[in-house]
């Protein structure tokens, strides 16, 4: 990983388009956590910034975000992911991306082609770059057995669309009502992954929305490579500090709890303001200790620890499901006993992230693809959207994607909007 660099290149149609300045972005703060050898950023000089992060210039948020500047010079056996773009080579893959709609495009296929418009909804642009950066890592570290890459993306509105995922008709509300108070549980991969998608939609008054941030870990180095919250000056910090710090530049209201979470902690009578719980700890014994019943809605996400699915996602609408908790959360037996007892116990004691390598296995794409997921199905409850019980899917292969569908939000939660 130490060598690996990728091209992010786009053309000059991102001066103009909020979309693909958010995709560029949020691809270059996943690759340069997974490309360490560099990000390589070609965009034109003076690019104005569309975003509601960050200068007045594009360029030097680019920058911030970890891209470099290469000299001129032939990217013909690079890896490129492509903006405004159409892929010329092998090496290609080219983002698109507007409102609830997100994907990629692959050389010697028909492009497809997805309509600019002036939506700033950020599910579609981070869902695109999430892929993008996906399918380059399966070009350079050659993950993709078949070797067949096809042009391919998803709705975030309608879920269940798939090849027809671009179609206008599968876009979402361009100004949708959005939420007022949030209690974030668990900032690590994921919980840091739905912040960033959720700051960065396009709420007209921040400063009216209080976000709860709850977590007891601190940023470890090895936390930079998939949490992407989390820079080098906040290392030692709390990681509380590092969401808090993201946020409140974004103008919205925090409120912090440094500790884990324990049974009870949603009984209080101050956790009566947030309606809506996103869980991000992946940890059966937190999420059975949650009362579902404190909260309009609970929706819970995890990821897959073992190699061969780490690109995996399930999310589980806690709130509309019926099953008990031991159904939803099994107990599973330890079945690959890879390190000595008292490092499990270890783990057991403190939670901490990433202490072993075979509780967990975090990339950037996928905590920022999966937070799409989460997020969206937060949106569509209070827009009168469909309702899933339970979205399951691979990157890899998203025409195998599995989202039960259950009815149509009523306006119910509208009180709890914006």
């Amino acid at each position: 990983m130490n060598e690996s660099s990728i091209y992010v290149i786009a053309d000059e149609s991102i001066k103009y388009s909020f979309s693909m300045q958010l995709a560029y972005l949020s691809t270059v703060n996943i690759a340069h956590r997974v490309f360490l050898g560099g990000v390589k950023c070609q965009i034109p000089p003076n690019t104005p910034n569309l975003l509601m992060i960050g200068t007045s210039n594009f360029n030097d948020l680019v920058l911030s975000f970890g891209g470099i500047i290469p000299e001129i010079g032939s990217t013909n056996q690079n890896v490129k992911i492509l903006f405004g773009i159409e892929c010329f080579d092998d090496h290609c893959i080219e983002s698109i991306s507007s409102g609830w709609r997100g994907g990629v495009n692959f050389f010697n296929q028909k492009r497809i082609g997805i309509e600019e418009s002036n939506s700033e909804i950020s599910l579609g642009p981070i869902a695109s770059a999430s892929l993008a950066c996906y399918y380059a890592f399966c070009k350079v570290f050659k993950l993709n057995d078949n070797g067949i890459d096809l042009n391919f993306g998803l709705s975030l509105w309608n879920i269940n669309s798939k090849y027809e995922w671009y179609y206008a008709e599968n876009d979402g509300p361009e100004n949708p009502y959005l939420p007022r108070n949030i209690w974030m549980l668990g900032l690590g991969h994921l919980g840091q992954a739905y912040l960033w998608t959720l700051g960065l939609m396009p709420f007209d008054r921040p400063d009216l929305v209080q976000i709860l941030l709850q977590d007891a870990d601190i940023v470890e180095p090895e936390n930079i490579g998939s949490q992407v919250l989390s820079f080098d000056g906040y290392i030692r910090k709390p990681k509380t500090r590092a969401c808090m710090s993201f946020l409140e530049g974004l103008n919205f209201r925090t409120q912090i709890i440094e500790k884990p979470f324990v049974k009870g902690d949603c009984e209080q009578e101050w956790a009566q303001a947030y309606p809506f719980l996103l869980n991000g700890v992946d940890n059966v014994k937190t999420r059975k200790s949650i009362n579902k019943s404190s909260f309009k809605l609970f929706l819970d996400g995890a990821t897959n620890g073992k190699f061969d699915l780490f690109d995996s996602f399930t999310m589980k609408n806690i709130s509309f499901i019926e099953k008990e908790f031991d159904l939803l959360w099994p107990i599973e037996t330890e079945d690959n006993a890879i390190f000595h007892k008292n490092l499990y116990q270890k783990y057991e004691k403190t939670h901490q992230c990433g202490q072993l390598t075979n509780i967990g296995i975090s990339t950037p794409f996928v905590g920022l693809f999966s937070s799409t997921i989460l997020i969206s199905e937060l949106i569509r409850s209070l827009n009168k959207g469909k309702k899933y019980s339970i979205i399951s899917l691979q990157m890899r292969d998203l025409s195998s994607l599995e989202a039960i569908e259950d009815g149509v939000y009523n306006n119910d939660l509208l009180r709890f909007a914006l």
